[in-house]
């Protein structure tokens, strides 16, 4: 059985770029081709990960609803 995994890097605007990157996938593909097993990163794609966390893996356009959201919040 196959184990998939999302592993995101860090460094500041990454963490912003990721999350739209995920959001697209999540919204103009199947949603179902994009479970993961595993979320993981560094840095800015560390909180990525442990805002994704919270959600339940079928609920993958929820999750980059939220993290989209969280990005937009911040402030310099």
């Amino acid at each position: 059985m196959p184990c998939n995994a999302l592993v995101m890097s860090g460094g500041g605007a990454n963490g912003a770029w990721e999350a739209g990157v995920i959001w697209g996938l999540a919204h103009y593909g199947l949603p179902q081709d994009y479970h993961w097993d595993v979320l993981t990163g560094i840095s800015a794609g560390g909180l990525n990960s442990v805002l994704g966390a919270a959600f339940d893996p079928a609920d993958v356009v929820m999750m980059t609803d939220y993290i989209s959201y969280i990005w937009h919040q911040m402030k310099n």
